[in-house]
């Protein structure tokens, strides 16, 4: 294994742009909503019990070719720590619609680092066709898109039509931006009781559950409990991630008013500790942990590769994980090739990028070797890359222009400087080992790093950490190419386990 040289940790904090896309999937999807009878309306967000931004929600009357439509959008600002760094992550959401609700046409941009990623698309036949640009990469793809799909704020404008009553239940089809799916969400309508809101006043309120479903399967991370006034108006709503994500809905200045200094640290918020130290993580070769989740089956979440092992304990809530190092020519080999999505490039591991084209070859110099080669952009990368916690998500192309950026921007300029050397690569998301005097903190945080298929395996490196043979206390959550105009859903594991898991170590090596 290599020698750690370690600088200040480039870790993920909640995930690489969590929170810009944790509220894309979350608040802006959950809240904000356009009521029938409202054109404005604002509302707070509270993390972990600190207010950290607003979400505005506008509508206008429009008309296209004689057609009476309503215009609608959604404005999310958020400001928070990394480190010692303060973000602010901005996401404008927007939408063309008819008088029903039905969506014809949507527009996001996101804004996470130096360029804007915009997500656009029109309705046309059943179909919506997504073009996501901003990262130097064009991505294009075809989704089923039907009259009966709504915005983010799916759940809100259905009760303002038709308020719901105690055990009735209703189903939706909702588009996520983001994620940039469209997911079945079930509304069950609870009793009504005395809960306080934002300004400590109490208001008699419905407590409605809504239940996502991605793909067939329930997606927890995704739900929410909204708690929604006799008029269908969601005048509260909590997200249990993150360790806790409220809005209120509440008049502009409320919605505006600092909440003092900004506290919410995405990094040390979202550690998750453990009882027992390890003493030398980066150096440890073999680990078992008892992986405990509050309310599912790790087994179901966590993924087996050559790297990681797991046996379910049989409670249905914890497991026994084995994690061992592996180089190249460890373990039994795969196929002799790869799917091409590993080797072209795409919106966020831009390979074709002239710039990262000429990194990869001033790092690989004349290697000829494929494995050479990749460990050679390894330590190019952790050897150049500036640590830099403000941008919290940027595609390759911009990582090689800055050559600043967290385990994200190491990850993609790493797994993009190896495609443009004919070497297929991937990112993975999980967590890793934490043990920072700088940052006071102790346990696992989350974090990206890359992998490449060379001698027939995939093998994980880290560019973060000057790893060629990645030690034992990175646990991958998911793996992903980032093709599509998709790439975050990679990240909806962290959501998903983040606040919920316990990691014991039992035995290290």
């Amino acid at each position: 294994m290599n020698r750690i040289r370690l600088r200040r940790p480039r870790l993920l904090g909640s995930s690489p742009r969590l929170l810009a896309f944790a509220l894309a999937a979350a608040f802006t999807m959950l809240g904000a909503g356009p009521a029938a009878r409202a054109q404005d309306a604002w509302d707070a967000v509270f993390l972990a019990g600190n207010k950290i931004g607003y979400i505005h929600t506008f509508i206008e009357k429009v008309t296209e070719k004689g057609r009476p439509l309503h215009r609608v959008r959604v404005d999310t600002v958020l400001s928070f720590r990394r480190g010692d760094d303060v973000v602010t992550q901005k996401m404008m959401y927007g939408t063309i619609e008819t008088p029903e609700g039905e969506v014809l046409r949507l527009d996001t941009r996101t804004l996470t680092s130096d360029n804007e990623i915009r997500v656009y698309g029109d309705a046309i036949k059943g179909q919506m066709k997504l073009i996501l640009e901003g990262t130097k990469q064009r991505q294009e793809q075809v989704i089923p898109w039907g009259p009966e799909v709504r915005g983010p704020y799916a759940a809100e404008q259905s009760m303002a039509a038709k308020p719901m009553t105690e055990g009735e239940s209703r189903t939706l089809k909702m588009y996520i931006p983001d994620l940039n799916r469209v997911v079945d969400i079930e509304l069950k309508a609870g009793p009504t009781s005395d809960i306080e809101l934002g300004d400590g006043a109490k208001r008699p309120l419905r407590k409605v559950e809504q239940l996502a479903t991605l793909d067939g399967q329930a997606r927890p991370e995704l739900s929410a409990v909204l708690w929604v006034d006799a008029g269908g108006q969601v005048l509260k709503q909590d997200v249990d991630l993150l360790g806790g994500m409220t809005t209120y809905r509440t008049t502009e200045q409320g919605a505006k008013a600092p909440g003092g200094r900004i506290k919410y640290d995405q990094i040390r918020g979202t550690i998750v500790k453990t009882a027992r130290e390890i003493p030398t993580p980066y150096q440890t070769r073999s680990i078992k942990y008892l992986v405990t989740l509050k309310d599912e089956d790790p087994t179901k979440i966590i993924p087996a590769d050559r790297r990681q092992s797991l046996q379910a304990s049989g409670d249905g809530k914890s497991a026994t994980l084995t994690i061992q190092t592996m180089g190249p020519n460890d373990g039994e080999a795969g196929t002799a090739a790869v799917d091409p999505e590993f080797l072209r490039p795409n919106g966020m591991i831009t390979s074709g990028d002239a710039r990262v084209k000429r990194l990869a070859d001033r790092a690989a110099g004349n290697a000829s070797d494929p494995w050479d080669a990749a460990v050679r952009i390894n330590r190019w990368v952790f050897q150049n890359m500036r640590s830099n916690f403000e941008t919290t998500f940027a595609p390759a192309s911009e990582a090689a222009l800055n050559l600043t950026g967290d385990c994200t921007e190491h990850s993609v300029l790493a797994a993009a400087m190896s495609r443009a050397r004919g070497i297929p690569a991937r990112v993975a998301v999980g967590l890793i080992y934490v043990d920072s005097k700088e940052m006071k903190t102790k346990g696992f945080g989350f974090h990206m790093w890359h992998e490449v298929y060379v001698n027939n395996r995939w093998v994980a490196l880290d560019s973060s950490f000057d790893q060629s043979e990645v030690d034992a206390t990175h646990i991958k959550l998911s793996e992903s190419s980032l093709e599509g105009v998709s790439p975050f859903e990679s990240f909806l594991p962290i959501l998903r386990v983040q606040g919920k898991v316990t990691i014991e170590p039992q035995d290290i090596r």
